[in-house]
């Protein structure tokens, strides 16, 4: 059976500045993008911040399996990579982007949205997480 949890001993990461999230693209492919995360210590789930005008968010709401692969900064032989399904909600009037991206990135993230935009909240269901160090 697959680990589904961040050993304590990588924890650590769940700090890193950024991650790479690969989705499936319509031709099947992988599409992967580095992005901004956050940890949600209320469910323990890693969690992103998308726009709905991007191809990464049009990719996983149409193929919700994803992988985001968060590396070491200070060594790039260590990393987790944690695979499973994205589920999104809608996030309303920035509640989440403003409680959990901002203090993080010192960032409002209003500014990379157009005035068709939606933001959401993408919370990554793990089905394995893989941690290495070699």
């Amino acid at each position: 059976m697959p680990n589904t949890t961040i050993p304590d001993s990588f924890r650590d990461l769940l700090d890193a500045p950024v991650a790479s999230l690969t989705t499936i693209g319509k031709d099947g492919g992988p599409q992967a993008t580095l992005l901004w995360f956050v940890h949600d210590p209320k469910d323990d789930k890693v969690k992103l911040s998308l726009n709905t005008d991007r191809v990464k968010t049009k990719n996983l709401l149409a193929r919700p399996q994803v992988s985001l692969l968060i590396l070491d900064p200070a060594s790039q032989f260590r990393f987790i990579d944690i695979r499973g399904t994205a589920s999104t909600r809608v996030d309303t009037n920035y509640a989440f982007a403003d409680a959990y991206v901002k203090p993080k990135y010192n960032a409002d993230v209003r500014v990379h949205d157009g005035p068709q935009s939606t933001r959401l909240v993408v919370t990554i269901e793990p089905k394995s997480v893989y941690a290495v160090k070699i």
